[in-house]
């Protein structure tokens, strides 16, 4: 599949657009994409280059299955793995099998977000890949987007949708680095693996000391292992992925067999670093969060793919409101931070607390016990870090 855009050039285009998105995740590609459907003008920057892998359990909610047919993409005929069932294993091997209700798709980000790049442009929305946003200005109710190289964009908003970690929240000067506020980092890696037999419909979660690891099919015949591990794991073992692995996640006995003797997939680890699950603002100087640069829910509480959509259709219904002069700018700001916080921070909050049980021995074996003799329970858990339909 051919690349959607090409570099952006070095001066400074004429027109003025609607909309400017920093991130080409699904959380940005989905919003531009609707922006662009709607007859709007909108640029969207992505510092790579498609496609290329991202860090991410590459598991989508059914929640957003019809929210993505709309939007075109046909997941009807990309013959995805669905997942039904799901096992969640403490460090000890203590296991609980479940009914995965809602259920989900596996599609690689490989795949999904190219062909999201591409259905946006050919809606008319402008994407420069290959291309860092340096700055984000706003003077006179115009935003200012600088990007390496010296070429500046204006647009009449702008959205923030760079993921859990930028420069930009730096210059933005964004409350949730401040000292005060820091606490334990994390550092999450990626890699597909060929597991022979591994169930086309099954979620495997497995919990070592300080952290966790997902595994679950995508198509290829390939299962995405995702973990995320206190940094601390990692400094600890001279700053090998490969000695924590050996040394704290093949602890887990289940998970043991999967990191032994697998192959893996061509494609080196992904590694990303600097993860908190800080509370963080919806809105930094005009700018509109969306994705995980408004609120990272743990991985294994909770599905971040699914929230940064859902977050997309929220704010592009506000944005068309503002560009059509119905809302102001403050009311804009105002209405989506209330809609965002009542459509997901109890989804957020839930993460945050299932979390804490999480790669500790002690509790995760204890609350797995108590799961397994109240099946109602984790009914409930699941569907406080799930949505519905939209």
């Amino acid at each position: 599949m051919p690349s959607p855009a090409t570099s952006a050039p070095q001066k400074m285009p004429a027109e003025l657009y609607d909309c400017a998105i920093i991130g080409g995740g699904v959380a940005g590609l989905t919003l531009a994409l609707q922006l662009a459907q709607a007859g709007r003008k909108v640029v969207l920057f992505e510092k790579e280059t498609y496609p290329f892998h991202r860090v991410c359990g590459e598991y989508i909610s059914m929640e957003n299955y019809d929210f993505l047919c709309r939007l075109g993409v046909p997941l009807a005929e990309m013959d995805l793995p669905k997942m039904t069932r799901f096992t969640v294993s403490s460090p000890t091997g203590e296991a609980l099998h479940h009914p995965l209700d809602i259920g989900g798709l596996g599609i690689t980000r490989y795949v999904l977000d190219q062909l999201l790049a591409r259905l946006a442009t050919e809606y008319g929305a402008t994407i420069w890949e290959g291309t860092k946003v340096t700055d984000v200005g706003f003077a006179d109710e115009q935003f200012t987007i600088s990007v390496a190289g010296g070429a500046t964009y204006q647009a009449r908003t702008a959205c923030g949708a760079w993921g859990k970690h930028a420069n930009l929240d730096s210059k933005l000067q964004r409350s949730f680095l401040e000292p005060s506020r820091q606490g334990r980092q994390f550092v999450a890696v990626k890699y597909h693996l060929q597991i022979d037999h591994f169930p086309q419909d099954l979620v495997e979660m497995h919990n070592f000391r300080d952290g966790y690891c997902g595994l679950s099919p995508v198509p290829g015949g390939l299962t995405n292992c995702s973990y995320i591990s206190d940094v601390r794991n990692l400094r600890a073992h001279g700053n090998s992925v490969a000695e924590m692995e050996r040394q704290v996640l093949m602890q887990n006995p289940l998970l043991r067999p999967y990191l032994q003797e697998a192959q893996r997939e061509g494609n080196p680890p992904i590694v990303i670093s600097q993860i908190t699950f800080r509370e963080r603002s919806t809105v930094d100087a005009h700018v509109l969060m969306l994705g995980d640069a408004a609120g990272t829910i743990a991985p294994l509480a909770g599905n971040g793919m699914s929230m940064g959509m859902n977050a997309s259709f929220l704010l592009h219904g506000l944005l068309l409101e503002f560009l059509e002069g119905r809302i102001s700018r403050a009311e804009l700001e105002q209405q989506y931070t209330r809609a965002w916080r009542r459509l997901l921070l109890l989804r957020i909050t839930a993460g945050r607390f299932i979390h804490q049980f999480f790669g500790r021995p002690s509790l995760t074996t204890l609350a797995i016990q108590v799961l397994k003799r109240v099946p109602g329970l984790t009914n409930q858990v699941l569907k406080l870090t799930h949505g519905r339909s939209y």
